[in-house]
């Protein structure tokens, strides 16, 4: 019977040996690939035999997908000690984001200001204005705020140049400049950014930098909502409804309320339009709706998704 258990022993051994190294010659898209079909036992295994800051990083990314975030935070962590500078940048948005720890996430971003990779760099100034212009872990500083959205706009990161509107529009630690961000969401709503087209439509609208031309902003709303961007969906039915800027369309308005409800976007004054609605109109724009299909959306700062129910 011991000769048994020496013999299991010997072989256990072997198959470790084997193993081993076998693990060690694994290549990262091996490593990829096990983290892919949710192998993360044997891919932490493998990455404790070799302390590769890459595939920490990747683990904590796997842990990001599966919304498991304090695994995330742990791996980000681990990998930004071993010097990956894409974890020091994750673990910092992390932090932010999951209102986990936000003094440390600005400190992060903060260190990472002077940073040689210039995407990381000019990220973590936008960061910064964020922290600064909402007082987030900090008191509210909007000189700081403008400072820093302006650097990370002069770096064209393009978010940045996005956001920096809002500052010359509100005055935010700069004073009000309507006609230049009037100026900066066209260009963005010109390439076709899904959001800018809406909110170049909206400063059309409210006279915000330019003269008020309800058509014109109809068309860039056309725009917006054919992408299946829901706040222009939601202005689109409104403007059919009431005929403003277009002829009155209660077809377009209710198949766009549709559009807009499922999207996720609600308006009382708006429920109670549609209840006026005609039935034969509502099953017209009804059939229009489960018939929309959205135009690619190619360029977006943060909307690129298409809803689920309309693929």
């Amino acid at each position: 019977m011991k000769y048994y258990f020496k013999y299991i022993s010997l072989s256990l051994y072997f198959t470790i040996i084997t193993s081993s190294v076998l693990l060690a010659e694994i290549n990262d898209e091996e490593f990829k690939n096990l983290l892919i079909n949710d192998n993360i036992d044997q891919a932490i295994e493998l990455h404790n035999d070799t302390n590769n800051n890459e595939w920490s990083f990747w683990i904590a990314q796997k842990y990001l997908s599966l919304n498991d975030i304090y695994n995330a935070s742990k791996w980000y962590e681990q990998s930004k000690n071993q010097g990956n500078i894409n974890a020091h940048y994750q673990l910092a948005e992390l932090l932010l984001h999951y209102k986990i720890d936000v003094v440390k996430s600005y400190q992060l971003f903060n260190e990472l200001i002077n940073s040689e990779h210039k995407f990381l760099s000019s990220s973590a100034k936008y960061y910064l204005s964020i922290f600064y212009k909402y007082g987030i872990g900090v008191s509210v500083d909007t000189d700081k705020a403008f400072k820093y959205i302006k650097e990370a706009s002069n770096d064209d990161l393009t978010i940045a140049k996005y956001m920096i509107v809002d500052y010359l529009i509100n005055g935010i630690g700069t004073k009000i400049d309507e006609k230049a961000a009037a100026k900066l969401m066209f260009q963005f709503a010109d390439m076709g950014y899904t959001e800018a087209e809406y909110d170049y439509a909206m400063m059309i609208l409210n006279e915000i930098g330019l003269k008020k031309d309800e058509e014109t902003a109809v068309a860039w709303l056309e725009k917006s909502a054919q992408k299946a961007y829901p706040p222009a969906l939601q202005q689109l039915s409104s403007m059919y409804f009431y005929g403003i800027g277009v002829q009155k369309n209660d077809v377009k308005a209710y198949e766009y309320y549709l559009l807009a409800k499922q999207l996720g976007m609600s308006d009382v004054e708006l429920d109670m339009n549609m209840t006026v609605v005609s039935p034969d109109k509502k099953e017209t724009a009804t059939q229009n709706y489960a018939n929309f299909r959205p135009r690619p959306n190619d360029y977006s700062i943060t909307y690129l998704r298409i809803p689920q129910f309309m693929k």
